[in-house]
C-alpha cells in the first residue's frame, strides 16, 4: 500500500458544513462527496494548504478556527493509506464558486453527511473535529 499526506478542510457558515462533489473525471474518488482537501505543496505549512484549497475549489475567503488530530484512513479498494490533519474553518459567505475538481456543493446539516456517498475518513473528519 502506499502512502499519501493530505490536509481536509470543514468549512462551515452559520451552522451548516459545505461539501463537494468531486468531478465524474476525478482520478481519485469521482462523484464521492468530500470537504476542500488537497495535498501541501513544498514547504508548504498544513495551515497554509487548508486556506489556498477552500479558496481554489470554493472561491471562499475562511479562516482556520481549529486545528484537528492527525490520523489515519485505508482505502482498500485503491489500497492507500491517507495520512490526514483536519481542519474546522469559518467561511464569511456562502456564495461558492466551483473550480474545475467538483461539478457540485452543498450546504448541509453535520448529522446529514450519513445521506451521502463520501471519500473514505470523511465522518471520522467531524468526530475528529468534534463536530459529531
Amino acid at each position: 500500500m502506499k502512502t499519501y499526506f493530505a490536509v481536509t478542510s470543514i468549512v462551515m457558515n452559520k451552522g451548516k458544513v459545505l461539501i463537494l462533489k468531486k468531478s465524474p473525471k476525478d482520478w481519485n474518488y469521482p462523484n464521492k462527496w468530500s470537504f476542500c482537501s488537497g495535498y501541501a505543496k513544498e514547504f508548504e505549512a498544513a495551515e497554509e494548504t487548508s486556506l489556498r484549497e477552500i479558496k481554489e475549489e470554493t472561491g471562499l475567503n475562511a479562516k482556520i478556527a481549529r486545528k484537528g488530530k492527525l490520523f489515519e484512513t485505508k482505502d482498500g479498494k485503491s489500497k492507500k493509506i491517507w495520512i490526514v490533519v483536519p481542519f474546522l474553518c469559518k467561511a464569511n459567505s456562502r456564495n461558492v464558486r466551483l473550480d474545475h475538481e467538483n461539478v457540485e456543493y452543498r450546504w448541509i446539516s453535520r448529522k446529514d453527511i450519513k445521506n451521502y456517498p463520501t471519500v473514505p475518513g470523511l465522518e471520522k473528519d467531524l468526530k475528529i473535529s468534534g463536530l459529531i
